[in-house]
């Protein structure tokens, strides 16, 4: 890494350090992940890898990093990346910053997920689903949610950058159907800012009274997989015997 590179990852792990909410489980020159949980108790994961020799439109070089953000409800469904885990099309808006200032970003907004659902739509959506109801989607963005049944389509194109190659527009609007973090003020007023703040404190207010519930039922499945992951230890163990 650049030294600019090194010392915005110093950066990020002053964050990582500074709680218990955020944590770097691979840091090396090619990959790095960041687990976050949100205030709102919803779980994240940032994959970050080096591309190299790719074309990269944004940035106009060939070397570059790719992120990607899976989400869950609970840890588990983060960590093993089972069929409740969704995957969020969010990505950093200034791209030619070093990758620790990125991830940082990153970090930042989903920590603060409830303040940021304000201002994205697509990640007010996924707070407000139930877990069953993220076993039957795969991708969050912010024109469309994508579904299981549509990727089993026979006719379903993943959208991607290579669709949107025809379509005249500048840098900024380019980004922005990235998920860039970074939006134009809405054209509404005071008065009306702070009745949609405060009706979303409510829903998330009421989001938060089945949470304990929740919490429960996630340590249990949390018990029930560690309990099946020693097993498949002891049982290699005694197979290598």
């Amino acid at each position: 890494m650049t030294e600019p590179e090194l010392r915005s990852i110093e950066m990020l792990q002053s964050v990582a350090n500074g709680t218990s909410n955020v944590e770097i489980f691979m840091l090396t020159n090619e990959c790095i992940k960041v687990r976050v949980q949100g205030e709102s108790h919803r779980w994240y994961q940032i994959n970050s890898d080096f591309q190299e020799g790719m074309n990269h439109q944004l940035s106009g070089t060939t070397n570059h990093w790719s992120h990607s953000v899976t989400a869950g409800r609970w840890q588990n469904d983060v960590v093993h990346e089972n069929q409740y885990s969704v995957n969020l099309c969010l990505h950093p808006q200034d791209q030619n910053l070093p990758i620790g200032d990125r991830i940082v970003s990153l970090v930042l907004a989903l920590y603060n997920d409830i303040k940021t659902a304000l201002q994205i739509p697509m990640l007010a959506q996924f707070l407000i689903c139930t877990r069953e109801m993220l076993n039957e989607i795969v991708l969050f963005q912010d024109t469309m949610i994508v579904t299981q049944a549509m990727m089993n389509e026979d006719e379903w194109e993943f959208p991607g950058p290579q669709d949107d190659e025809d379509i005249d527009m500048n840098e900024n609007e380019e980004m922005d159907m990235y998920g860039a973090f970074e939006r134009d003020e809405l054209e509404v007023s005071t008065d009306e800012m702070l009745d949609l703040q405060q009706a979303w404190e409510q829903e998330i207010h009421g989001l938060a009274l089945n949470q304990e519930e929740e919490s429960r039922l996630e340590k249990k499945e949390k018990e029930k997989q560690d309990l099946i992951d020693f097993w498949d230890l002891m049982t290699d163990k005694l197979d290598d015997k």
